[in-house]
């Protein structure tokens, strides 16, 4: 009996000390949301409404890896076309995730934020709504719809528990491999 009580004792103790091992930065990042938002690939211009990846859209989306590759992950979430879906797969293989589908008719940069508060999120979509979420979630700039030949840009926002937010774009300019 006394060694079962010893065997609680002692796993309660770790369970109080575990949160005053982490250094600020990890308490931070606890509390901080963070968003990738990413514009699909190059997308085949004589498919329709709802095309597949080129060949260059393929390799650009293999190269989110390495961009990801040190850093975590929550969720993978695409809206439901093919061009997104297919930027997001070798990323969410990647990592290991399943990618969640959105809908673009109906998701807000708010409603990313109540659904994944306190995570850390790939979202990809298109030229005209990645740059709508990050201005929605952040009020320091505001980024126009992205060129239909740019693919290269993208935002982060990143959002304290307090909802104090910074956005920033960026631009990768990823490698071409000719084969």
């Amino acid at each position: 009996m006394k060694k079962i009580f010893f065997i609680l004792s002692l796993a309660l103790v770790s369970c109080f000390n575990s949160n005053t091992d982490k250094t600020p930065e990890e308490k931070a990042k606890e509390n901080l949301t963070t968003f990738y938002f990413i514009r699909h690939a190059e997308k085949a211009a004589d498919q329709g409404s709802d095309p597949e990846l080129t060949e260059k859209g393929k390799k650009r989306a293999e190269q989110w890896v390495n961009y990801f590759f040190l850093k975590d992950l929550d969720h993978v979430i695409s809206s439901d076309f093919k061009r997104t879906n297919a930027t997001a797969a070798p990323l969410a293989k990647a990592k290991n995730l399943d990618i969640e589908i959105y809908d673009v008719r109906k998701v807000t940069g708010t409603s990313l934020l109540e659904t994944y508060r306190g995570k850390t999120v790939a979202v990809y979509g298109h030229s005209n709504t990645i740059n709508a979420y990050a201005n929605e979630l952040q009020s320091d700039r505001v980024y126009k719809d992205l060129e239909e030949t740019d693919y290269d840009h993208f935002f982060i926002v990143r959002i304290d528990k307090d909802g104090n937010s910074n956005a920033v774009m960026e631009s990768i300019d990823f490698m071409e491999y000719d084969n």
